[in-house]
């Protein structure tokens, strides 16, 4: 079931000021009432609604106009892959980032195939979760460190076909755009990337942008798989 939270009534803001508009879709109580307390500490996100399961995503987005969806896997009724992958497919979707355990590393590549953009550790702290949502509304890919790795390792088990097709992706790049793609896959932000070349942030973003366009995916996780695939 689908719930609306009284947080979406916070005071108009200007729009520079605008919170980010979070869904959260959990079939665990705990986990929402968690998340609904946690969310509470930023004033820059709000907790507009939540969702009890994946078949309520699409109306709960409709009704609701989130900016970024915090999804689980593991649902009652319709899986959390299975939802972004619909709700992906709308016009202008949300940034999915999933909800994850330790346990759920079969579910990375399958979830970014479906369009997620992240990953965050259910265990995670208020202030890992607050850097995940602004960084999926900013366009990052959040993403823990064991979730990179089972991402890696997912990968790398696409065999010879995909690595091919990978190569010749990044043979369309230029040099300096497979060393910031390399360096995205790396997990290095915008900003260690423009120091470590010497560059300026703004350059970087350009360059991101346009390897992303070039390789016909969304997001530096999209960049990163290719990346990965090709090793």
């Amino acid at each position: 079931m689908t719930h609306h939270t009284p947080d979406a009534k916070r005071a108009p803001m200007t729009n520079a000021e605008q919170p980010i508009r979070v869904l959260a879709v959990d079939d665990d109580p705990m986990v929402l009432d968690l998340v609904r307390v946690m969310f509470k500490g930023a004033p820059d996100i709000v907790l507009v609604a939540t969702a009890s399961d994946g078949d309520e995503v699409i109306d709960a987005v409709t009704a609701y106009h989130p900016d970024v969806v915090l999804m689980d896997v593991q649902m009652r009724r319709l899986n959390g892959i299975d939802a972004t992958a619909a709700l992906t497919k709308r016009p202008h979707p949300p940034r999915v980032v999933i909800l994850t355990t330790f346990d759920e590393k079969e579910y990375v590549p399958r979830a970014m195939d479906a369009g997620a953009v992240g990953f965050i550790l259910k265990s995670a702290a208020s202030k890992e979760l607050y850097d995940a949502v602004r960084a999926a509304h900013a366009g990052e890919s959040p993403m823990s460190a064991r979730s990179a790795g089972h991402l890696r390792s997912g990968y790398l088990d696409g065999g010879g076909e995909g690595r091919r097709e990978a190569r010749r992706l990044l043979q369309g790049l230029s040099e300096r755009e497979v060393e910031i793609a390399r360096l995205v896959a790396a997990e290095r932000t915008n900003p260690a990337i423009a120091a470590e070349l010497f560059l300026s942030e703004s350059t970087v973003k350009q360059h991101v942008a346009t390897i992303q366009r070039k390789l016909g995916v969304e997001g530096r996780i999209g960049i990163a798989m290719v990346v990965v695939r090709a090793e």
